[in-house]
């Protein structure tokens, strides 16, 4: 792969690691104002036997239809974020989705290298790797990189589902106050993945 396409994916996967940094401080501090998606962006589709449930629009080609497991949107921390949400004090998710040309050579390797290398950066620390498992979405398969580190004194655990497609690179992740990957944060992680629908 060419340096020039790892350089700009590390530019671009950053936003995510500052929003993760971002609600990490919110998450230790007074509750802030929480902001909501306006309802008229909800749609409504059926998802195989179940009712018809809302789902909000990530972007053009990704809906969020968990609304009904608790999780709240909230602003995201940067433009470059295309939403984020949190479920309680400790339990955070987000969706960076970016138009990367990965025709060009970027291997889920490297997205690995990338994301662990930017939160290597903004914590100062070197991030601890948990585990490197399989995920899916939809018909898409990916991997979900499992990763701590120590912001501002506190241990953050991440779980950061990446997709690779010819012109979009798609991170799907939980994060969570707390030294361990938890069963509650892998169910988290899990629900957001079997809730996010790709337009057909």
């Amino acid at each position: 792969m060419r340096l020039s396409a790892l350089l700009l994916a590390a530019g671009l996967a950053t936003p995510g690691i500052a929003l993760a940094y971002s609600e990490v401080e919110k998450a230790v501090a007074p509750v802030s104002t929480v902001s909501t998606l306006d309802e008229s962006a909800a749609l409504s589709v059926g998802l195989g036997d179940a009712a018809a449930v809302d789902c909000t629009p990530i972007t053009l080609a990704v809906q969020f239809c968990g609304s009904a497991l608790g999780w709240t949107s909230t602003t995201p921390a940067s433009p470059e974020i295309d939403a984020a949400y949190r479920i309680d004090a400790l339990h955070y998710a987000q969706y960076l989705i970016e138009d990367l040309d990965s025709d060009n050579g970027l291997t889920a390797q490297d997205m690995r290298h990338v994301v662990l290398d930017n939160i290597g950066l903004v914590s100062a620390t070197t991030p601890e790797l948990i585990s490197v498992g399989p995920a899916s979405l939809g018909v898409l398969t990916g991997d979900t990189v499992v990763y701590k580190a120590r912001i501002k004194g506190m241990d953050v655990v991440f779980a950061n589902s990446v997709f690779l497609q010819p012109k979009r690179v798609m991170q799907i992740m939980t994060f969570a106050v707390g030294a361990e990957y938890t069963a509650q944060q892998a169910d988290y992680q899990a629900a957001l993945l079997s809730n996010t629908k790709l337009a057909k």
